[in-house]
């Protein structure tokens, strides 16, 4: 593995978790590297257009070109091509609004949404990775991860800035083993204060959940007397995504 390839990709994703100009020095600290490495390899992200110096400072910012990369990557994905059109559906008919959350465990990511006129007021942006056990969209997941990925849950992480603790799984069994029978998973002001979420798991041709689709809205609007109903229609969303993706969707194993 190339160090100097690794400590530039680094300092590019430090620049791009930022959440506003920063400078050499707190460059240099928040990702554990040389001064002076931090310089030279910041020149030569600027030179290539991936960072900037922000005017009349001494701080450096992500341009967009990271994002067009990601575009480029985002147009073909199977997921987005996949799984995009049972979000509308999803979210034009409930009025809510659906995401498709992805399984990075022991975190989620919110990979693609359809705005609902209903949950407007609280949407996550796309890219944010958070921990599994916060969302309904993520225990949705955990409740299906074979007992070689619930052991590893265990483990403190950090991504993009955001801890995971680590959980004690053992103390799981009993949630797990609800929302195996039941399909989805619920929150009530869970990740964020006021909104309430349901969740059912989606499967991939390798026949591991690899992600979920949730339903979210105001808890005003999505009151939990509408969960059962709810949970229903997103089971059958992410069964619906898991054929198209060529998955098999609750796989019998679970129930042995």
């Amino acid at each position: 593995m190339s160090t100097t390839l690794t400590k530039g990709l680094r300092l590019l994703e430090a620049l791009c978790v930022a959440r506003e100009p920063i400078g050499l020095t707190e460059l240099s600290r928040s990702i554990d590297m040389n001064l002076s490495a931090v310089q030279r390899l910041l020149g030569t992200l600027v030179k290539l257009g991936y960072a900037e110096q922000v005017a009349k400072s001494r701080k450096y910012r992500a341009t967009l070109m990271t994002w067009e990369m990601g575009a480029q990557v985002l147009r073909d994905n199977i997921y987005r091509r996949a799984v995009h059109p049972i979000l509308r559906h999803a979210a034009h008919s409930t009025g809510y609004t659906a995401y498709f959350i992805l399984n990075n465990a022991p975190f989620v990511t919110y990979f693609d949404k359809v705005e609902g006129p209903k949950g407007l007021t609280y949407t996550s942006e796309l890219g944010t990775s958070v921990p599994i056990a916060a969302t309904a969209a993520g225990m949705a997941i955990v409740a299906f991860l074979t007992p070689e990925e619930c052991a590893k849950l265990g483990a403190p992480a950090i991504r993009d800035n955001v801890e995971f603790k680590g959980l004690i799984v053992s103390d799981l069994a009993d949630r797990i083993a609800d929302l195996r029978q039941r399909r989805y998973a619920t929150s009530e002001s869970g990740f964020r204060k006021g909104v309430n979420s349901v969740a059912a798991p989606v499967w991939g041709n390798e026949g591991k959940v690899c992600g979920s689709i949730a339903i979210t809205a105001d808890e005003n609007e999505l009151k939990a007397d509408k969960f059962p109903a709810i949970g229903v229609e997103v089971v059958r969303w992410a069964e619906e995504a898991t054929l198209v993706l060529g998955g098999a969707p609750y796989p019998q194993a679970f129930y042995r």
